[in-house]
């Protein structure tokens, strides 16, 4: 049977009908005891530990103060205390499917108790790795197979982040965080475990898919979430990599009010404020709402290049009941960007610093750039059939229209340069449609964590190129100003005729997924998922089906501190038609096919003070299918071949400890080595992948004194050399960056000073073109929290 006979939405909608049908017969015998902790100033205390007498029942309060507890009916008495101070106790009537609201607990705390809270409430955030995404169910890190790490907005604070790819640069195991060119768009392109992940670089959005070049501000970051590994069993193929993907976790509404502006200014023109703000629309506290928006402009450390960027997410959350919840959430960003990329293909040249680059010359222009209208759409239906089963019903919509025009600066000898020009308006759209079930039960003496989900992604992407093949040129080494780009000789050339035929894609991909956490023992967890794709390729009339497994096995030695583990995961990519030769006759291919065995360790002790992830993995990848330039006077410019296998292996660390009061540490090592083992690239390794790549982040705030409140922040990224480009024959060389902060808080204000790049580096990135990076640059920033 086709696949655009079956209708995703009257599958989603009809699953939505029976649960809510079904709801009465598993209504349990339970209630919900909920309330807010404050102090004698009636301001929220986060990290209050609130538990029921006698029994394992208990949570922390959030950064409102609140909290909430499901019990079973009758009398208890609820105990509150902060890290073992002051306790509190409260007695209570829970009722049946009643909410016991105590309103506002009152709790005397002193300034020092209230010191640890904020020095314990900022580790734990850094260190808990708490995410609702990574297996769609909630284990905890212990208990999971997979390793991820977990980047807190409280960390983009310290470090004064003002764009995505700083944020990525802060998080451990990426590598090679530059911005890409990508069939019409400019989007963020990374590496993780020795692959490209430029369709994985902040693509997912909630667990959703998004454009994969599209841009984004983190504003409005709750936290960002590295996974490792091909993890296309729970979310899909589409839009990640074989190494893994980064979620963006954005913030949403709470119950409450209040918020922060922000005012950043420094070097190269920038200008930056942002705000975010919180609010209750009624007196039940049912209606949610919050709003993050940020204005950005900055020029380049060069002589020319721009950056000017609006972003408005506003996020709404109704909870209808105790059962049922619904959030919309919404993203709006336009960008205005150069984009100019550097393309060597001199065969002098073998290292990209004997260029003797001109660090200042852009040889852009800021009348031709790149803009880009970005829309991103989310929707979340959250249902409690009953104390052990929930349904979730997803839905994300993203439209991106982009006008790119890029200026390829092609370097044939070591003294020239050709300017090419390719202008790319497109459009992008992305559709999914999730529907999951989370059960949490027991088969006899047996817990099972399940998951069943069913999931439709759709992407299309219309285009049309015009390219310029030698505009003009300009010569390297002479400090002297490149020939100026006027925008009518620009658009006098991309007015000839030499428009290509548009270029269409519309997909559509029909999924399956199942995973089960079992608890054999109270310290043994086996992990078991499986998911099936059917990928259809309408714009070619073409459809394939994939499968891909996932198994995993986690022993906690020490319980609730320290697990082994070890899991077998399988990443897939379908492959449409595409031309197979220089004839440009078109061949159906093989799914590509990624395999990932891995081990290794988590540690969490000194109550998640020292928090550790050591791994070991192998990824083998089958039926790779490259890209290769056709010869002179072929049909095609370039045409695809299946011939290829991959092999990254390699060992990460990552550590986050709090040895001091007021002392945070962040810190990443990874090694890798890569290469194709099989095809006509065989013994290469992938472009823009160090063998060694290592981050950190320190910082101190004193807690006491007549300093206290002040701070200091010291952070490094280091990468051995790479290579830029395909056959290995250009490199990029290694590099070590440090960056600095000096802050001071006070009651409700902020004030920080950032210095990137302090020991002014010079240093190449690449991702087959070359990019220079930014030197030494100031930042300062305001804070107030309202």
């Amino acid at each position: 049977m086709k696949a655009n006979s079956l209708n995703p939405l009257r599958i989603v909608f009809s699953l939505i009908i029976t649960i809510i049908s079904l709801s009465p017969v598993f209504a349990q015998n339970n209630g919900k005891i909920s309330g807010r902790v404050i102090n004698k100033e009636g301001e929220p205390i986060e990290l209050v530990s609130v538990g029921i007498q006698g029994s394992r029942t208990g949570n922390y309060t959030d950064e409102g103060g609140n909290f909430s507890l499901t019990v079973p009916v009758g009398k208890h008495i609820v105990h509150f205390s902060i890290l073992g101070h002051k306790n509190k106790e409260v007695d209570v009537n829970v009722v049946a499917n009643k909410t016991a609201d105590l309103g506002d607990v009152e709790l005397d705390v002193s300034d020092n108790v209230l010191n640890e809270v904020v020095v314990s409430a900022m580790i734990t955030k850094f260190a808990q790795k708490k995410s609702d995404y990574v297996a769609r169910m909630p284990i905890s890190n212990l208990e999971n197979p997979q390793v991820y790490t977990v980047v807190p907005k409280e960390l983009l604070s310290e470090q004064i982040a003002v764009d995505f790819r700083n944020v990525l640069t802060a998080s451990p195991g990426v590598g090679s965080a530059t911005l890409g060119v990508g069939s019409g768009g400019t989007g963020l392109g990374m590496r993780l475990r020795g692959f490209a992940g430029a369709d994985g670089a902040g693509s997912i959005r909630n667990g959703m898919a998004t454009n994969f070049v599209s841009l984004s501000d983190p504003a409005n970051l709750e936290s960002i979430e590295i996974i490792k590994g091909p993890s296309g069993t729970l979310f899909g193929t589409t839009l990640i990599s074989y190494g893994g993907l980064v979620n963006r976790v954005t913030k949403r509404a709470y119950d409450g009010q209040g918020g922060e502006v922000s005012f950043s200014a420094g070097a190269w023109g920038l200008g930056r404020a942002t705000i975010d703000y919180n609010t209750v629309l009624d007196k039940e506290h049912k209606s949610l709402f919050r709003i993050n928006s940020a204005v950005h402009t900055e020029n380049s450390f060069k002589d020319y290049g721009i950056n000017k960027t609006v972003m408005v997410s506003p996020t709404f959350t109704y909870n209808a009941s105790d059962r049922l919840s619904f959030t919309v959430d919404g993203e709006y960003f336009k960008s205005n960007r150069t984009t100019a990329y550097i393309n060597v293909t001199a065969p002098e040249i073998t290292n990209m610093n004997q260029l003797n680059w001109d660090w200042d010359r852009s040889f852009a222009s800021n009348d031709v750039t790149s803009k880009a209208e970005v829309l991103n759409i989310f929707a979340e239906a959250k249902y409690k059939i009953s104390d052990k089963w929930t349904s979730q019903t997803l839905a994300s919509y993203a439209r991106t229209d982009n006008d790119a025009n890029y200026i390829f600066l092609d370097v044939s000898t070591p003294v020239t340069l050709t300017r090419r020009m390719m202008h790319i308006p497109s459009v992008f759209t992305t559709q999914q449609l999730q529907q999951n079930f989370n059960g949490d039960f027991k088969l006899g003496n047996i817990r099972n964590r399940f998951l069943f989900g069913l999931d439709y992604t759709k992407l299309t992407t219309d285009d049309t190129r015009s390219t310029v093949n030698n505009y003009d040129g300009a010569t390297l080494n002479i400090h002297e100003d490149a020939p100026a780009i006027y925008p009518d000789k620009y658009n006098q050339a991309m007015g000839s005729p030499n428009r290509s035929v548009a270029t269409n894609r519309f997909t559509r991909t029909y999924s399956a997924y199942v995973s089960d956490v079992i608890n054999l023992t109270e310290q043994l967890d086996v992990m078991a998922s499986v998911r099936f794709d059917r990928f259809d390729d309408v714009a070619s009339d073409y459809m394939q089906s994939a499968w891909s497994p996932k198994f995993g096995v986690v022993y906690q030695f020490i319980k609730d501190k320290a697990s082994v583990f070890a899991n077998y995961m399988n990443g897939f990519k379908n492959k449409g038609p595409a031309a197979a030769n220089e004839d440009g006759d078109i061949k159906a291919f093989r799914p590509e096919h990624a395999f990932q065995w891995e081990g290794g360790f988590k540690l969490e002790f000194l109550d998640r003070k020292l928090n550790s992830t050591i791994s070991f993995y192998h990824i083998k990848v089958d039926d790779r299918i490259r890209s290769v330039t056709a010869p002179s006077g072929s049909a095609v410019a370039s045409y695809s071949v299946q011939d290829g296998t991959q092999v990254s292996k390699g060992f990460e660390i990552d550590l986050i400890a709090n040895p001091l009061p007021g002392m945070h540490i962040i810190a990443g090592y990874g090694f890798n080595q890569n290469e194709f083992t099989k095809g006509s690239f065989e013994g290469l390794r992938e472009c823009g992948t160090p063998k060694h790549l290592a981050n950190f982040w320190i910082s101190h705030k004193l807690l006491e004194g007549s300093l206290k409140g002040f701070g200091l922040g010291l952070g490094g990224n280091f990468a051995s050399r790479s290579y830029i480009d395909a056959n290995n024959k250009i490199t990029a060389s290694g590099y070590g960056k440090l960056d600095a902060t000096v802050f001071y808080e006070y009651s409700k204000f902020r004030v920080g000073i950032k210095v990137n790049n302090f020991t002014d580096k010079r240093y190449w990135l690449g991702d087959y073109y070359g990019e220079t990076q930014a030197p030494r640059q100031f930042i300062g920033n305001v804070t107030y929290r309202f």
